[in-house]
């Protein structure tokens, strides 16, 4: 076949023999069946979602004369439709891809390479004759990457490109009574991949669903339900207009949420018409209770069914309002990613990710960034999510060439428009919809403001969003530029990654700005991380001007592989495929895994926005306020579920049914709690919880929690004497001898390499100071200086290590120096090393960083247990990892688990699964022989963690998969750790919580014990 097709090559060829954009809608046969509005249930759709015969050409001048009389499929592979034709990787079609903001090909737009790879689909369908006498026939692409061209029987058809939106074909000239046969040539690249650069996997193919729809020859065409909401909120107008594509009576009624039929009319089309519906007394639609009216439309035999959230956003003074009230944006970055399907995300796919948001106190999805299905509007009008629906529009890759290349040039002024009109002509109908986003990190140029004039034009009073503009007014040079040439096109201010500091005093506290501020990214969760959510939300909380922001991002994106990739995946990333990747992991960046299990970051952000917080709390007289930070509904869904524990035990506990706290108020509560002692560690736990079922958690469901100090004074306890201790020095260690137990110290290294109890060795490794950790994705702008100063080849030398006093508490000294091979001393540390009978050794350390040292990652110290020591036993924070600036999520507890159970499994493996604030911690064997580790006296309290995986095994293991255990434990008891923070992408990790004291001292205490025999608390916070 001597292809001759150019289109892909040009701007001026975007659609070709393509229906212009519309609202979506299924036509029904009926009233009932548009009523269920499933869609597969419509006698007017036919789906051709599944196997489609496929082949793969490396390039597209290697393609066959497919279109040629007696071209046969034979010898084609079945390629499932929706899917990304990368994913089947080990048939040597293609391989993933990841890059973030580089382009897959030389820039030089509009030009792409020659020899683009390309898929050709073939499938056929069955036309009866009654469906052509009475029917046109439409064919709907959801989603293709990046463009195609379709031939129906072997006759061009048209050709579309937009990756992430619907094309549609009347495909009736072209199909004849019986079998027809479609042919879509796709190709992986075209000019429009210069404005699809988004961060993800690059994936190609049919990805969304296809689909035939039967209309009659005389149909609506386009409905916009635009709404108009009185300021006082007491009438609602409802301004109908109707297209058609020829003259069409038109019937239609309006449904209240309760379903009952509350207005009706009839409208003649005539290619156009008009209605108005007021209604007085609306029900408003909000996220917490999204109840939504429907529009029925009856023409010919059709029955279409728009669903209508309607509400009133507007801005003032600053502040978003919604429904008048100042809402806040709870929200997270959503991509279409599936580690199986690629860019194919199914119904029930999308449906699981609401329902983890929802069971996560998320209120609102930015469609990073591109629009998503154009189902998934609708399933956020119907369950209560807001969506800032974005254009499919980014160009990053062009920042190190030039930006306005594509932004200020006329040549791609129509792409950009074609890119915002598809997107929102198809969603115009959807009330969830609160911002209309031009695209993401594409500049700032004239073509951007002829999308925000359409936009505003099309919904006078929107609100259009592009952060691009609201960086570039950062700079005096381009404030300027964008004043000379009234770009000055946006309604909310908005940014990525910004400190909490940068935003108060740039943003909020400056009154020359006149807009809302609102973050679209933030606390880039990759990783083991966010760890820095909570001071955001204070902020946001403090300032109604500031909206609230999205998460980045929700997802992991990765590759499943492996021959069990469907059972026992395998996890992989950029790069992994020999593919040209700078970016490697940067796309495992989510809350959620790649199979949607929730990280402990989603963990974290859904306590620090839940819907309530108690904001008053006297223990003495047993009175705790709470505040609902709902706006429109009270807390009467949920129970409050209180109980008191003393040192890990229950000690009271109740229940009140339905606290019925109106939105945005307090109210008090006694419980019956003012005669507990404040004695040991006594806490007061608030768990509120859903006592009815919803659709995304059973009722029981807890919401969130809080939990209350009443006591944390453990009482001192002083070393009693016990004589027979007794020390042994020999030339290369001290040996001391106390009851059953038995310590030796290196006098060559000053370190502990021996505790036997009871005859049983509970080391495999000495006793070491350590700083290093498994750098987290989040100290991905630290650790180069960490490696330059030898932290990861840390190593200790004794200055000096003698028996200081002999008798009932012996004590050894030593002075050490920590330092990396061929490096500067990191630290001098003065240790000394107490010895009781019965509480064992302490151990304190007097620390001395080196001045030009860089941040340390962790300090304490790191030893191995042997190969038994599988349980743990602590009263620390639990049972989520918790670090200083990421412990919203665990409270204070008595926890049990095992070593193996105490790690979180991260694509790529990292520092983790560490519990701030322990008190004690035991790790022992399954007959109960272990150390115990614990508090000391006046010193803080420590952090811990158990591992079958050394730090540096983390370190140089690129994937979880690869992750071989020890037999043995590797424990860490640490002073502290460095903060997690998200400076992955984000601001540099705050100083609060950085580890950078030049002097400091740290304790603890370890105890050779039978973990059944011995009650910890009576072994902590021994003086």
């Amino acid at each position: 076949m001597n292809f001759s097709f150019d289109y892909h090559k040009s701007t001026e060829h975007i659609h070709v023999g393509c229906e212009p954009p519309r609202a979506y809608y299924i036509p029904y046969g009926c009233e009932k069946c548009a009523e269920k509005d499933i869609r597969e249930e419509s006698a007017n759709f036919i789906s051709l979602c599944g196997d489609w015969d496929f082949r793969y050409y490396p390039s597209i001048n290697k393609i066959d004369d497919f279109c040629a009389d007696g071209f046969s499929s034979e010898g084609f592979d079945k390629l499932t439709v929706p899917m990304s034709w990368q994913v089947m990787y080990e048939r040597g079609y293609d391989t993933p891809n990841y890059m973030n903001t580089n382009y897959p090909f030389p820039v030089n737009p509009p030009h792409v390479p020659d020899d683009i790879p390309c898929g050709l689909y073939v499938r056929s369908f069955f036309v009866t004759e009654e469906m052509l006498k009475s029917k046109s026939i439409y064919l709907n692409f959801e989603g293709v990457d990046s463009c195609f061209y379709l031939f129906v029987n072997n006759k061009f058809a048209a050709y579309s490109q937009v990756s992430h939106m619907t094309s549609e074909i009347d495909i009736t000239p072209f199909i004849a009574k019986g079998e027809n046969t479609l042919k879509v040539l796709v190709l992986k690249w075209c000019d429009g991949s210069y404005l699809e650069d988004q961060d993800k996997f690059r994936y190609s193919g049919i990805f969304r669903e296809v689909y035939l729809l039967l209309r009659d020859p005389v149909h609506i065409v386009d409905i916009y339900a635009r709404q108009e909401i009185s300021p006082a909120l007491d009438a609602a107008d409802i301004h109908l207009d109707l297209t058609s594509n020829g003259t069409v009576e038109t019937s239609y009624k309006l449904l209240s949420p309760d379903g009952s039929e509350i207005k009706s009319g009839h409208i003649t089309v005539k290619k156009s018409g008009n209605g108005l519906i007021r209604i007085d007394s609306p029900v408003l639609w909000n996220d917490e209770e999204p109840r939504l009216y429907s529009l029925v439309l009856c023409a010919g035999n059709e029955v279409i069914r728009i669903p209508l959230a309607l509400k009133r956003i507007e801005i003032k003074n600053r502040v978003i309002y919604i429904n008048g009230k100042k809402v806040k944006a709870k929200g997270v970055n959503r991509h279409d990613s599936d580690p199986i399907l690629g860019s194919a995300t199914p119904m029930d796919h999308m449906l699981r990710d609401l329902y983890i948001m929802k069971r996560h106190n998320i209120n609102t999805i930015r469609t990073s960034h591109y629009p998503n299905d154009p189902r998934f509007p609708g399933l956020c009008d119907k369950l209560g999510f807001y969506l800032v629906d974005e254009t499919d529009l980014e160009t990053h890759g062009m920042n190190v060439v030039n930006w306005s290349q594509l932004t200020d040039s006329e040549e791609w002024t129509e792409a950009y428009l074609d890119r915002v009109k598809l997107m929102f002509e198809r969603d115009k109908n959807h009330g969830c919809i609160i911002f209309w986003s031009l695209g993401n990190e594409s500049g700032v140029g004239r073509n951007q403001k002829a999308m925000s004039d359409y936009l505003h034009e099309r919904m006078p009073g929107c609100i259009v969003h592009c952060e691009d503009h609201t960086r570039r007014m950062m700079s005096e040079a381009g404030a300027k530029q964008i004043k000379e040439n009234g770009w000055e096109f946006v309604d909310v201010l908005s940014r990525m990654y910004p400190s909490v500091s940068e935003i108060e005093e740039k943003y909020l506290k400056n009154k020359n700005e006149t807009l809302p501020f609102y973050l679209c990214e933030y606390c880039h969760a990759m990783g083991n991380g966010p760890g820095d959510l909570k001071d955001y939300w204070n902020l946001i909380y403090k300032y109604d001007s500031f909206f609230g922001g999205c998460v980045w991002e929700f997802t992991d994106h990765s590759v499943a592989t492996g021959e069990s990739k469907y059972t026992a995946p395998r996890y992989v990333y950029g790069g992994d495929f020999g593919d040209f990747s700078l970016d490697e992991n940067f796309c495992v960046d989510g809350l959620v895994y790649p199979d949607r299990r929730p990280h402990t970051g989603l963990l974290e952000l859904k306590q620090v926005i839940k819907p309530f917080a108690v904001t008053a709390f006297d223990s003495k007289a047993g009175k705790v306020q709470i505040k609902n930070l709902r706006f429109f509904t009270s807390l009467d869904d949920l129970d409050l579920f209180w109980k008191v524990t003393r040192n890990g035990e229950i000690i009271k506990e109740g229940r009140i049914v339905s606290p019925a706290i109106r939105p945005q108020s307090a109210k008090t509560f006694t419980l019956p709690i003012s005669d507990i002692e404040e004695d040991g560690y006594t806490y007061l736990d608030i768990s509120l919880r859903q006592n009815t079922t919803k659709p995304w958690a059973d009722a029981g469901y807890e919401v969130g929690f809080e939990q209350l100090v009443i006591s944390e004074n453990h009482p001192a306890k002083r070393l009693s004497s016990h004589a027979s201790v007794r020390t042994t020095v020999l030339d290369k260690e001290i040996i001391v001898s106390a009851g059953e137990n038995e310590y030796r110290v290196s006098r060559t290294s000053g370190l502990i390499t021996s505790i036997c109890g009871g005859g049983r060795e509970m080391l495999a490794s000495p006793i070491r100071p350590a700083i290093w950790r498994a750098p987290t994705d989040n100290d991905k702008m630290i650790k180069n200086d960490w490696y330059k100063f030898g932290y990861d080849r840390q190593s200790t030398t004794c200055i000096c290590c003698e028996l200081e006093k002999d008798g009932t508490n012996p004590i050894i000294k030593a002075e050490l120096s920590l330092g990396g091979t061929s490096r500067p001393e990191v630290a001098r540390i003065n240790v000394t090393y107490t010895f009781d009978a019965k509480y064992g050794v302490k151990t304190d350390m007097k620390v001395k960083v080196a001045e030009k040292a860089p941040v340390l990652p962790r300090f304490g110290v790191e030893f191995l247990m042997p190969e038994d020591t599988e349980k743990i036993k602590y009263f620390g924070r639990g049972e989520a990892e918790s670090y200083i600036d990421k412990r919203w999520a665990s409270k204070m507890g008595l926890y049990s688990l095992s070593v193996s159970e105490n790690f979180e499994h991260y694509v790529r493996p990292q520092e983790n699964s560490a519990h701030a604030d322990t008190k004690w911690a035991e790790i022992y064997s399954y007959a109960g022989h272990g150390l115990l580790a614990s508090k000391v006296c006046g010193a803080k309290d420590f952090s811990f963690n158990a591992s079958h995986y050394t730090p540096l095994m983390l370190t140089k293991t690129a994937h979880d998969f690869e992750l071989v255990p020890l037999r043995q434990t590797c424990v860490n008891i640490d002073c502290r750790q460095n903060g997690i923070g998200s400076q992955s992408c984000g601001p540099e990790l705050d100083k609060r919580f950085k580890l950078d004291e030049k002097e400091f001292d740290f304790s603890f205490r370890l105890i050779p014990v039978h973990a059944e025999n011995i009650d910890p608390f009576d072994y902590t916070d021994i003086e």
